[in-house]
Formats: structure tokens, C-alpha cells, sequence
């Protein structure tokens, strides 16, 4: 457990590098006339803890540039400038903004952003759709039931100042998530009642609060506001906790990548760790349902990451070193191995899954499930963490919100 008084130095420490840019070039005398592709990831090195830019060339990986940050990182997000958002694990107190090197030569200095007193950053954050603003996952640490409230905080991201904050109908937020042609703004309540004095550890006799919630912006203005259009959906299991999210478009699904809670280990062991919500098949006078679907192979009831390919959805499990795949009904499709696989990124046509676990990086074709034998895996010089993200600084096409909102029965 790192103390406010480690808090505090790690504060100064970084606010000083900040000043000067901390940037640690790894390998500088590459070959620049190869082409290579860039990820952007988080890990935990030699007590150190690490956002990084890692390349794959011809000559395989390797770490172009990183910064230290004073604890675990989790939640990432690259800009259209090629700056990378990246947010403490939960419950955390920082957000940076930093401007990695493919070179690893010094560039512009990173910006800090620390917590607000009586609230903690839940990892992660997304661009607003105005391109001036950031949305990010947040907790009232002073709510009044002692539980902490969820909150959706807007910062300018010039300054990366608070400037609003809006509920998002439940505890303990994750992941947030706009995305083209998509109802809204989906966040991930994932439900755990904790305290800032215990950080992550979850009050055993609390009830649990998991619940999807869809944030729909005002015609014509795009602002959130807690009297605007919304709807909230929640599981039968109340011991399930909705982490991570993908939206897969053709069939208007939103998938939600879970981790159970349940006090016995087995009910924990065997439990689902994919939810889905189906928009499509819903009309005005019977509304989507959010429901849970079966795996063909073992998860240990932990869901890390998820992403949506062009045949449905794939989720990885860390504890187990799967990552399955299903139909976007849900159904099942096969899975692949990966020691402490988590992080899971596809390319832009949803064809190609990009895996990453302990020090190695697993690359698979998604129209090919189910496959008779898993593909190699290539080494990586780091392990990364949670997640991670391919850095295409260019050519980003612009998120917006829906011209039309999509309207909802109201809840029972």
C-alpha cells in the first residue's frame, strides 16, 4: 500500500520532472528506414512503475521512450496530436498527459493532473467529442452513505482543470466509452463499495451496485447534464462487477467484460465474464436487456480486457491465460492461450487481434475462429499491464455524438 506520505514525494519528484520532461530513450540507434508500428502500454519494472511507448520492427520489439509515474497505471487513451492520456489504477489520484518520442529524444514536457480533495480516479478516460475537454471515471470519496458515489468529470484539456461533474447512476465506475455511430456516452458501474482509508479492498457485507449506464448528450449541444437523457441496466447476479466495455457496431452490442465478486471461491471460479446488450433487438415498449453469457473454457471468473472484432467480441483473462471469443449473440467461438494475457487491441476493421501477456504478444486473425492450434507468440521486451493501444497519432477519425439521440422506455 503506497502512503500519503509516498504520495507525496512521488508528487515532487514527478512534478520536477515534468518541468524538464522525462523522457528515457531505450535503443535510440535503431534503423529508421523500417517500418514500425507503435503500442502504447503501462508495467511495473525493477519497483518502478512505467508508461511506455513500445515499436515492433523488423528486429522485433522494443521500448522507444517511457516516463516513470508514481504508481500503477492503467487506462490509456492517444490523442490525434500523439499525446497519450494515461490514469492511475483505482483508487488513484493522478492523470497524465504526456508526448511520447518514437526517437526517444526529449520532447514537450508532460502535463500532471492531481485529484481534487474528496475524489479518486477510477482509470480511465476518454476524449470528449468537442476535442477540448476529457471525460474520465471518478469517485465522491465524501458521499454521504460512506460508499462513495460514481461521477463522470469533465476537465479542459488544455489545462486539464475540472470543470464539471455529472453522476453516473451508480458506485465504482470503470470505463467509459464513446464511439461512432453509437446511442451515447456507455460507463461501466462496476458496483464494489470501498473507501479511501482501504483503497481497493471491497467492504465484504456491502452490496454490490454493478450496473451499464448510458449517458445520452443534449440534441444540439453535446453537454451532459444530470437531468439529460439516460438509462441504467443491471444484472440478476448482483455479485458481478461490470468493468470494461466494447461496442460492436454492426450489430448495435455492447459488450461488457466482467469479474466476480461472489464470497464463495467457487461461485467466483466458475462465473461468467461477458455481458451483452443488445440495441438492436430493442423497441419502445420492451427495452434491451442486459444478460449474461456462457464460456467454453475456464476464466476463473476474471474478465481483464475486452475489445470488439469483426465477428463479435474477444476477452482476455490474466488469471487463466485465455482469451475467448463470441458471436455477437453470443455465442461461443473458441479461445487461444497466453500466459497472463490481458491487454487486447484490434486493428481498425476488427480483422486483426493484437494480445499482450507476460513478455510475450500474441497476433491473430479474427475471421478465422475457431482456430485448431494457437498462433506463436513473439517476445516483448516488458510485460504490459491491463491495457494497451496502438499509437496512430494521424489520420484518428473523429468521434461525435448521434444527430438523434436514441430514446429509452423509463426504468420500472
Amino acid at each position: 500500500m503506497v502512503t500519503e506520505h509516498a504520495f507525496s514525494g512521488a508528487r515532487r519528484r514527478l512534478l520536477g520532472s515534468a518541468l524538464g520532461g522525462l523522457l528515457l530513450p531505450w535503443g535510440a540507434g535503431a534503423s529508421a528506414a523500417v517500418p514500425a508500428r507503435h503500442w502504447v502500454t503501462a508495467w511495473n519494472e525493477d519497483g518502478s512503475h512505467r508508461v511506455g511507448l513500445l515499436q515492433r520492427a523488423t528486429a522485433g520489439w522494443r521500448v522507444a521512450s517511457l516516463i516513470e509515474v508514481p504508481t500503477r497505471a492503467h487506462g490509456l487513451q492517444v490523442l490525434a496530436d500523439g499525446s497519450v492520456i494515461a490514469v492511475a489504477r483505482r483508487p488513484g489520484d493522478w492523470l497524465l498527459r504526456w508526448w511520447p518520442s518514437p526517437d526517444g529524444r526529449p520532447g514537450r514536457a508532460p502535463q500532471w493532473c492531481w485529484a481534487p480533495a474528496g475524489r479518486q480516479f477510477n482509470g480511465h478516460a476518454v476524449l470528449h467529442p468537442d476535442g477540448r475537454h476529457l471525460l474520465l471515471t471518478a469517485t465522491d470519496t465524501e458521499a454521504d452513505d460512506g460508499l462513495g458515489r460514481g461521477l463522470l468529470m469533465q476537465l479542459r484539456l488544455d489545462r486539464l482543470e475540472p470543470v464539471q461533474e455529472v453522476p453516473t447512476l451508480g458506485r465504482d465506475p470503470h470505463q467509459l466509452r464513446i464511439d461512432a455511430g453509437g446511442p451515447g456516452l456507455w460507463v461501466a458501474n462496476g458496483g464494489i463499495a470501498s473507501r479511501p482509508e482501504t483503497g481497493r479492498a471491497r467492504l465484504a457485507q456491502a452490496p454490490m451496485d454493478a450496473s451499464v449506464a448510458l449517458i445520452v448528450p443534449e440534441p444540439g449541444t453535446g453537454h451532459l447534464s444530470a437531468e439529460g437523457p439516460r438509462q441504467r441496466w443491471t444484472l440478476a447476479d448482483p455479485w458481478l462487477s461490470l468493468r470494461h466495455l466494447a461496442w460492436h457496431a454492426p450489430s448495435q452490442t455492447l459488450g461488457v467484460a466482467m469479474q466476480a465478486e461472489h464470497p464463495r471461491p467457487a461461485d467466483r471460479r466458475d462465473a461468467p465474464v461477458l455481458a451483452l446488450l443488445r440495441l438492436s433487438d430493442a423497441a419502445q415498449a420492451d427495452p434491451a436487456v442486459l444478460r449474461s453469457v456462457a464460456a467454453g473454457a475456464d476464466f476463473g471468473g476474471y474478465g481483464g480486457d475486452i475489445v470488439a472484432t469483426a465477428d463479435g467480441f474477444s476477452v482476455s483473462s490474466p488469471r487463466t491465460g485465455r482469451i475467448g471469443h463470441w458471436s455477437p449473440e453470443g455465442h461461443w467461438r473458441g479461445s487461444e492461450t497466453l500466459a497472463q494475457g490481458c491487454a487486447l487491441e484490434v486493428d481498425s476493421d476488427g480483422q486483426r487481434l493484437q494480445a499482450a501477456g507476460d513478455h510475450l504478444s500474441l497476433a491473430s486473425e479474427t475471421s478465422t475462429r475457431p482456430q485448431a492450434s494457437t498462433p506463436t507468440p513473439d517476445p516483448l521486451p516488458v510485460q504490459p499491464d491491463n491495457h494497451w493501444q496502438r499509437w496512430t497519432p494521424s489520420g484518428r477519425a473523429p468521434v461525435v455524438w448521434p444527430d438523434t439521440p436514441r430514446t429509452f422506455p423509463p426504468l420500472p
